[in-house]
């Protein structure tokens, strides 16, 4: 369900029940663990990056009204696509059943259930969920966050050691610190840049500065708790035999792990296409400057047939909305991705389930409503350039694929 916000009505009483009575169709043991469980454990989890866990009684019960607010304004899980405009394969909002059962149950004295029927809590997420990789990749040194140290982001450099030209068609973050590792994006840099900035630092790995700046691409890969990783049967990332896999991971401690030591060695598990599979490439849509308070349009003209199979927006101003869309050259209208109160803190690359076939003369358009006043935000860029401040990365590969 991804890390809940917390405000003052956030933790009740220590009683499970109070005065509240009992009047929910739904209790925790037999309806809400399945939910939890499924949507939530990512992050709450014994462990997790968030401060509390949703997968036994007595750790969720005192969270029952935080649970209902952030589930009501949509907030938890963290997923920000209206459901209907695009499909995707990554999506994990919550069904309109399960949000009446969370909404049901938060309301009606929040019950345990029959003691029989309580469930084994999980307390380990330690498969790869695109089965076995066919090369795991460590960070090299475990890299120490230290007590004093809330948050930061830092970057790890391997090689790939690959003795051939592979296409990556997946790739899946394992993280070791989970408490404290709030996202990752992987990379992969052929032109030695993030290996100079690596060699440069005394440390292992690097931290960006406004000198030294990577990425100058997006990444391959995106990872956040609660995100599903998506192997592509369409195509791949083209990895040269010389290219170095870098993993930009951001730690982020709670109130619950504030102030204490971490060590973390994470992994990562790559998949490569058996055979010849078609190259991924990907284009920038970028905003013109922009006022406040007014809708802001913007258009990328395509020369050539293509397929997109994703796309991965940065929106760094504060906005209410964002809209994509695709216009073929007869004037048809694609639905393609709209987010509601997009938040720069959840990055997320949207991977369509049925991959859209625009022929050549076809346009990606979006469409973005700025809040009033609104100011940029303080974000680091993914994509290799924050000059605007409402940035598409499309995802594509060249040719009009049909769905079998």
């Amino acid at each position: 369900m991804g890390v809940l916000v917390v405000g003052v009505l956030g933790v009740m009483e220590s009683s499970p029940h109070g005065h509240t009575p009992i009047a929910s169709r739904w209790n925790f043991n037999e309806h809400l663990y399945p939910v939890f469980r499924d949507r939530c454990s990512s992050c709450h989890v014994e462990g997790g990056i968030a401060p509390m866990s949703l997968l036994d009684y007595r750790s969720a019960f005192p969270w029952a009204q935080s649970i209902r607010e952030e589930v009501l304004g949509l907030r938890m899980p963290p997923w920000q696509a209206e459901d209907g405009f695009g499909d995707f394969q990554n999506g994990h909002a919550l069904t309109a059943t399960e949000i009446d059962m969370i909404l049901e149950w938060s309301a009606g004295g929040y019950p345990q259930g029959p003691l029989a029927k309580t469930p084994i809590s999980v307390t380990s997420v330690e498969d790869w969920t695109l089965g076995e990789p066919d090369l795991v990749i460590e960070v090299p040194e475990a890299f120490l966050l230290d007590a004093d140290t809330s948050e930061t982001v830092h970057y790890f450099v391997m090689p790939f050691g690959l003795s051939e030209e592979r296409v990556l068609i997946g790739a899946e973050f394992k993280p070791d610190a989970r408490a404290v590792v709030r996202g990752a994006a992987i990379f992969i840099d052929s032109t030695g840049t993030a290996r100079a900035l690596d060699n440069a630092d005394t440390g292992v790995g690097f931290s960006q500065t406004d000198e030294h700046r990577f990425p100058a691409v997006p990444p391959v890969a995106i990872w956040t708790p609660g995100q599903s990783s998506i192997l592509n049967e369409v195509g791949g990332y083209l990895v040269p035999t010389e290219a170095d896999i870098v993993v930009r991971i951001h730690y982020k401690k709670t109130w619950i792990t504030e102030g204490a030591d971490f060590s973390d060695q994470s992994q990562v598990g790559l998949h490569f296409a058996d055979g010849d599979a078609a190259t991924i490439e990907s284009i920038l849509v970028s905003s013109p400057g922009v006022n406040t308070g007014d809708p802001v349009m913007f258009s990328h003209n395509f020369d050539t047939d293509m397929t997109v199979l994703a796309l991965f927006p940065e929106v760094d101003i504060e906005s209410s909305q964002l809209q994509v869309e695709g216009v073929t050259p007869g004037g048809d209208r694609i639905p393609m991705l709209w987010l509601r109160e997009p938040d720069a803190g959840w990055p997320t690359r949207y991977w369509f389930n049925t991959p859209i076939a625009l022929p050549a003369g076809s346009q990606i358009e979006v469409r973005a409503v700025l809040d009033p006043a609104a100011q940029r935000l303080e974000k680091s860029t993914l994509l290799g350039d924050d000059t605007a401040p409402i940035r598409v990365s499309v995802e594509y590969v060249r040719g009009l694929l049909t769905a079998d």
